[in-house]
């Protein structure tokens, strides 16, 4: 079975989980600034891409090892790349592979990757607008309780403690 691993290089956490900006009522953080492209967590089949902010669905085609140490499916919501023409629905992406780049695409005050864990599989259109009026992904859970942290992440910012 599959550990999910959140493996960048550098992580750098420019607004965390229920952040006070656009992230109120939402578990996803932002990781900005030094951010470089995103492998992977799991082998995972894109089930949506929506253009407005370049959203990707990433959904673990098994059972993945959660840091808190539960197995389930996991799918993760990535936004604002600039550019996600290569990512189409369906297709399968391995562990470890690139396929996210931090970009502006959508409402952003700068460069980064916004992501989201979902426990379970891909549900309904794959969010839901909260009470604050903020876009989350369906079955939010703690991204810290989700993903591994790579052995080699240089912690730049980070106001979590990572498994």
């Amino acid at each position: 079975m599959q550990k999910a691993v959140l493996n960048v290089k550098t992580l750098n956490i420019t607004q965390g989980m229920n952040g006070s900006y656009s992230h109120k009522g939402d578990l996803a953080i932002d990781m900005g600034h030094v951010c470089e492209n995103l492998k992977a967590p799991f082998t995972g089949i894109v089930k949506r891409v929506y253009s407005n902010c370049n959203a990707i669905w990433l959904e673990s085609v098994d059972k993945v090892k959660f840091a808190d140490g539960t197995e389930d499916y996991m799918t993760v919501m990535t936004l604002h790349d600039n550019d996600v023409s290569n990512l189409k629905v369906g297709q399968v992406i391995k562990q470890g592979q690139i396929y996210y780049q931090p970009g502006v695409k959508g409402k952003v005050t700068g460069p980064h990757i916004h992501i989201a864990v979902g426990k379970g599989k891909f549900t309904g259109n794959g969010w839901f607008k909260n009470s604050y009026g903020n876009w989350c992904i369906n079955n939010q859970y703690d991204i810290t309780k989700a993903l591994f942290l790579h052995t080699d992440v240089k912690i730049q910012s980070s106001m979590y403690n990572w498994v």
